[in-house]
C-alpha cells in the first residue's frame, strides 16, 4: 500500500537523522610583481628540490627562544581589509590571516590562522604599506628578511597572498618552506550548549576538512573532535588544501612546488593542517616567493568552477557514490526550475511535484501488489491454521497462493527500497543548499531555518524551540490522517496486528514532526507536499475495489 512509500521516506529520514547526529621598501606597489628585483627570478622549481652540502649553503635558523617569549609579551595588532565581498582580518602576529568573514552572508568559516610559517608564527611582522586591499607585513631576521603580502580581488571571494624570502648574507640558503594551511580550533565552541540546539548539533557535524592531493581527495567529517589516530603525514603534490562548513567554504592553493603535507591533531578540540615545499636554494642578494590563492565563500559549484582549479570538487553530499550521484542528480534538476521560475519556494514545490509523479508508476505498482496481498490474508490465515505445527509446510503453500494469483511478494516493498536513493539524496540537496539561506517565502523568514510562525511564551519540551512551527505540524496532520485512510483498506483479522497498526498511526506523524520541528523550513516545505500527494494517492486508492 501507499503506506510503504511512506514507510520508506521515513525510514529514510530516520536513518540521516542518525547520520547526521600574494618589495622592497617604495618599490612594491603589487603582488610582488618585476619592479621588486629585475635581476633575480623566484627560484621556484617545479621537481623537487635537491639538498645543497654545508660549505655550498646553510639554513635559515628559525628565530630563538628568548626573542619569542619577548614578542609574545607584546599587544597584537589586527588590520581589516575588505572588498564588496569579504571582511579579512590579518594580525601582526606571524603576518597571518586570523579571520575571514563572508560579509553578504554574515558568517565566518570557522578556521584561524591561516598560511602561517612554521617558527614564525609568533614573530612579530611589522606593517611596511597598506591600503583599503592590501597589506605588506616584513619581518627582519639577521641575514633574511620576509615579506608577506595580502591583495583582495576586486569583488571577489579571493584574497590573493604572497610571502617573499630575500637573502642578504654573502652565502647562499637553502629554504624549505612549512606552512600552515589553517588552524581548525574549536576550543570557543560551547560544546554543552550546542547539546541543546538541534540546528547547532546537525550543522557541526557537516563541518569537515579536505586535503586535495595527487589528484586524490582526503576528507574527514565531523571536524569539531579530534583524535590521535587523524595524524597524517603524505608525501604528495597539494593542490589545495580546504575546510567546508553547512554552506561555505575555504580553500587554499599553493601556487608552488609542494611535495607533502600533515595533519596535525593538536589535541581534541584543535587540528592543523600543513603543507610542505620542496628545498630551494636562495643565492646571495636573492630571494624566492611562495604565493598562495584562498578562496573564502558560498559553496556554490558553478562559483567554485570559475576558478579553473578543480574548488568545485569539494562540494560532496554523502560518501556513498549512489547516494551522492542521486543529491547531485536531484540538485542539477532544481537549478535548472530556477532558471525557469526564479522563486525558490516555487521551485522547491515543483521539485516535490516532479519527483512524487515522476515516481507514481513505482508507486502504483507497490500499491496494487500490496493491495492483492491483503485480499488474500484470510486464506493465508488459513493455511497458517492448518499447518500451524508445519512451518516449512505453511510457507510453501502461501508461496503456491502467491503463484497462482500471479503475486510477487517483493512487489510491494521493491519499488520503494528503489526508491530510498531518492529521498535520502534529495534530503542532503534541500538541507545544505546555500541559495535557501536567507530567502523568504510567504510567510517563511528563511528557507534555510524553521518557519517560526509566532514565538510562544514557553519552550517546547524535547525540540527546544521557542516558536511556533506550522510546516511539520501539518504534516503530522496530513500523515495522521493518510494513515486513518490507510488502515481502513487494510485487511487484518489478527486483532495484535490491529492495535500494532493503531499504535504506528500514531506513533510515526509525532515521530516524524519531532524530526522536522527544527529542520530548514525549505525542507520540510518539500515533504510536506510529498505526504500532501501520497495522502491524495492514498484517498484515490480507497475508492477502488479491494484486490484485482
Amino acid at each position: 500500500m501507499e503506506k510503504r512509500l511512506l514507510l520508506a521516506a521515513f525510514l529514510s529520514f530516520v536513518i540521516v537523522y542518525l547520520w547526521s547526529g600574494a618589495f622592497q621598501p617604495g618599490q612594491r606597489t603589487d603582488m610582488f610583481g618585476d619592479q621588486a628585483n629585475q635581476s633575480q627570478q623566484p627560484l621556484i622549481q617545479g621537481e623537487k628540490g635537491s639538498s645543497l652540502s654545508e660549505n655550498q649553503s646553510e639554513s635559515i635558523p628559525p628565530p630563538s627562544e628568548k626573542k619569542q617569549k619577548m614578542e609574545s609579551s607584546q599587544e597584537e595588532k589586527i588590520t581589516i581589509l575588505e572588498n564588496e565581498k569579504l571582511s579579512v582580518k590579518l594580525s601582526d602576529r606571524g603576518g597571518v590571516v586570523r579571520q575571514v568573514y563572508l560579509k553578504e552572508y554574515q558568517s565566518t568559516i570557522p578556521i584561524k590562522n591561516l598560511l602561517s610559517i612554521n617558527a614564525y608564527e609568533k614573530d612579530v611582522f611589522q606593517v611596511e604599506s597598506i591600503s583599503d586591499d592590501q597589506i605588506t607585513y616584513v619581518l627582519r631576521a639577521g641575514d633574511i628578511t620576509i615579506y608577506r603580502q595580502y591583495f583582495l580581488s576586486p569583488g571577489e571571494y579571493i584574497v590573493k597572498a604572497n610571502t617573499r624570502i630575500e637573502n642578504n648574507g654573502k652565502m647562499s640558503k637553502q629554504q624549505k618552506m612549512d606552512i600552515n594551511a589553517y588552524t581548525i580550533d574549536m576550543s570557543s565552541l560551547d560544546i554543552e550548549g550546542a547539546k541543546k540546539d538541534n540546528d547547532a548539533i546537525r550543522s557541526r557535524s557537516l563541518l569537515e576538512y579536505v586535503v586535495f592531493a595527487d589528484r586524490k581527495m582526503h576528507r574527514k567529517n565531523n571536524a569539531f573532535k579530534f583524535k590521535d589516530k587523524e595524524l597524517k603525514q603524505e608525501s604528495a603534490i597539494v593542490d589545495w588544501v580546504g575546510f567546508r562548513t553547512r554552506y561555505y567554504c575555504s580553500i587554499i592553493k599553493p601556487e608552488y612546488a609542494t611535495i607533502g603535507y600533515k595533519i596535525n591533531p593538536v589535541n581534541e578540540k584543535v587540528l592543523e593542517i600543513s603543507m610542505k615545499s620542496s628545498e630551494t636554494d636562495i643565492p646571495a642578494g636573492g630571494y624566492v616567493d611562495f604565493s598562495h590563492t584562498i578562496f573564502s565563500g558560498p559553496e556554490k559549484k558553478t562559483l567554485l568552477k570559475t576558478y579553473d582549479s578543480d574548488f568545485e570538487q569539494i562540494k560532496r553530499y554523502y560518501r556513498n557514490g549512489l547516494l551522492d550521484g542521486m543529491a547531485k542528480l536531484m540538485n542539477a534538476v532544481l537549478h535548472l526550475l530556477h532558471k525557469v521560475v526564479p522563486i525558490w519556494g516555487i521551485c522547491i514545490l515543483l521539485m516535490s511535484v516532479i519527483v512524487y509523479f515522476s515516481m507514481y508508476p513505482l508507486t502504483m505498482r507497490g500499491m496494487l501488489s500490496m493491495k492483492k496481498m491483503q485480499s488474500l490474508q484470510p486464506e493465508i490465515l488459513k493455511i497458517k491454521d492448518k499447518y500451524k505445527n508445519d512451518q516449512q509446510k505453511a510457507n510453501m503453500e502461501v508461496m503456491e497462493l502467491y503463484k497462482k494469483h500471479k503475486i510477487n511478494p517483493l512487489g510491494g516493498c521493491l519499488p520503494m527500497l528503489l526508491q530510498m536513493p531518492v529521498f535520502i539524496g534529495l534530503y542532503q540537496v534541500l538541507w545544505r543548499s546555500v541559495y535557501f539561506n536567507g530567502t523568504s517565502f510567504l510567510w517563511i523568514k528563511d528557507l534555510s531555518q524553521p518557519d517560526h510562525l509566532f514565538k510562544l511564551p514557553f519552550t517546547i519540551p524535547l525540540v527546544n524551540s521557542e516558536y511556533f512551527n506550522i510546516l511539520p505540524v501539518l504534516m503530522m496532520i496530513i500523515m495522521f490522517f493518510q494513515q486513518k485512510m490507510s488502515a481502513k483498506n487494510m485487511v487484518m483479522t489478527d486483532p495484535a496486528q490491529k492495535s500494532q497498526q493503531k499504535m504506528m498511526s500514531t506513533i510515526m506523524p509525532l515521530f516524524l514532526g519531532f524530526i522536522f520541528y527544527t529542520f530548514a523550513s525549505g525542507l520540510t516545505l518539500y515533504f510536506t507536499m510529498f505526504y500532501l500527494f501520497s495522502s491524495f494517492t492514498q484517498w484515490k486508492m480507497s475508492k477502488q475495489g479491494k484486490g484485482r
